[in-house]
């Protein structure tokens, strides 16, 4: 009823303030096809407030991530959801993967690669696993996640090694080769 309220007026933007927050799945998933016909069909630009990161992946073009009241990162969904920046974006899309944790409890010499990919190409086949018999390198998987952002399947695996920096270099170099797929060795950041 809001949604067709706030509609009356013509608006060029709708902005959303928790809108599907306490909701069952059934209808969450109904008010956001209504939203995201309500973009398609009649153009209007809709601003959605929300903590939820299914809502963000499953409607979202864009997306700023605010931390204590200030953006701390923002661009496009994929790029933010598949390579975070922030300290705030990274907990919020890789909550079990939170990379600064895991810092805290590694090894000295472990070193951590984060690699993302779309597309079912990159998916359908033992990437790692290949990596591991081709290069001999062996690589403990830390953290993986799927998710479908706007039509592509993205997914993120994050890779423990000990291994030289020449090691790092090859695991990056074999796992970037593969198209859609990026690999990058991740820092601490305090």
């Amino acid at each position: 009823m809001a949604i067709a309220r706030a509609l009356a007026t013509d608006p060029k933007v709708l902005l959303c303030d928790e809108a599907t927050s306490a909701l069952d799945p059934g209808t969450t998933h109904s008010i956001l096809e209504l939203l995201r016909e309500i973009n398609e069909k009649m153009g209007i630009t809709i601003i959605i407030i929300t903590h939820q990161m299914s809502v963000v992946e499953s409607i979202c073009h864009h997306v700023a991530i605010l931390d204590q009241g200030t953006v701390a990162e923002c661009g496009e969904v994929g790029e933010v959801f598949s390579n975070p920046q922030s300290k705030a974006a990274r907990s919020l899309v890789f909550p079990e993967g939170d990379v600064d944790s895991l810092f805290q409890r590694s090894g000295r010499n472990e070193r951590f690669i984060r690699v993302v990919f779309d597309g079912a190409q990159a998916t359908s086949e033992p990437l790692i696993a290949h990596m591991a018999v081709e290069k001999g390198i062996e690589a403990s998987i830390s953290y993986a996640s799927m998710r479908e952002l706007n039509g592509k399947t993205y997914g993120s695996v994050l890779l423990s090694i000990t291994g030289s920096d020449h090691e790092v270099d090859e695991v990056i170099a074999y796992l970037t080769q593969k198209e859609n797929v990026t690999a990058r060795e991740v820092q601490h950041v305090s």
